[in-house]
């Protein structure tokens, strides 16, 4: 798919991932529908989109509401004629025991990083049907899938459960013979730190960067790399691949210090060890 013209829905498109994808969208001259809950933001956005050199269109939307989402996928056909690219980039984190969780936070974030996802899937897959293409691209992480870590089990959660619907949905497409859209998962080898940082600060703990977590311009280059040639699974990262490798045959000790170690020297031994014991259980299996 070339970008040049085609219509890009971003969710969470004010900040983090969302703000990335929809400017460098912008710079191959697509029409990016910026869709978040600020639209002061999101006005900051759209112009950064025109001064690159493509047309941006801005819904405020709150993503964890389902009649909103639907309204953001009308108000895209509406504005543009279709929708040749929805990317579920809206997210947030709560760094806190998942038992301590409040469970007010805990419905909010999987409203938010699960539900909007599915909502936007369920607004976007339609109009694709009907047009015949379309790709769906969803922002989740290994933490879940491949790596577990203390103080983010609702986002590791959420992101799991994010795997799982993109899994199912893409069987079910393929099951009536819907090969036109492509449901894509992207899967960063760490936590947003868009995401992570403030909370850690509003929450007094000490705010580190996970040694291997994804800079939002490199997540945002692999959604845009995605949206041309869509596959189903996109890793990202230095450590992605090592550690999803590992994951099997390693103790979630081992996965939890190369992915938590805050120095980037240190990171790097880490992911060695990971390496290693995966490479010594190949040798006794």
């Amino acid at each position: 798919m070339r970008l040049r013209d085609a219509v890009v829905v971003v969710t969470g498109a004010s900040s983090g991932v969302g703000r990335a994808t929809a400017l460098q969208c912008a710079g191959r001259g697509a029409r990016v529908v910026l869709a978040a809950r600020s639209a002061a933001r999101l006005g900051e956005v759209a112009r950064e989109c025109r001064r690159r050199g493509g047309e941006a269109y801005v819904v405020p939307t709150d993503v964890a509401d389902e009649a909103a989402v639907c309204d953001l996928a009308a108000a895209a056909v509406a504005r543009f004629g279709s929708i040749d690219v929805w990317v579920n980039a809206a997210g947030m984190g709560i760094p806190v025991p998942l038992d301590q969780t409040p469970g007010r936070d805990l419905r909010r974030l999987l409203g938010v990083n699960v539900l909007a996802a599915v909502h936007g899937a369920r607004a976007a897959v339609p109009v694709m049907q009907r047009q015949g293409r379309g790709v769906l691209i969803d922002i989740a992480s290994l933490l879940g899938t491949a790596v577990e870590a203390q103080f983010v089990g609702g986002y590791a959660m959420s992101t799991a459960a994010l795997v799982a619907f993109d899994d199912v949905l893409r069987e079910e497409l393929a099951s009536v013979g819907e090969r036109r859209i492509a449901v894509c998962t992207i899967l960063p080898s760490g936590p947003r730190a868009p995401i992570v940082r403030p909370a850690l600060r509003r929450s007094g703990r000490v705010p580190w960067t996970p040694a291997s977590a994804s800079p939002s311009e490199c997540v945002a280059r692999a959604v845009v790399r995605t949206a041309v040639r869509p596959r189903s699974r996109v890793l990202v990262g230095r450590y992605a691949r090592p550690l999803r490798a590992a994951h099997a045959p390693t103790s979630a000790a081992v996965c939890r210090g190369s992915l938590w170690t805050a120095g980037r020297r240190a990171g790097r031994a880490a992911a060695m060890l990971v390496v290693r014991a995966a490479t010594r259980h190949r040798m006794r299996a």
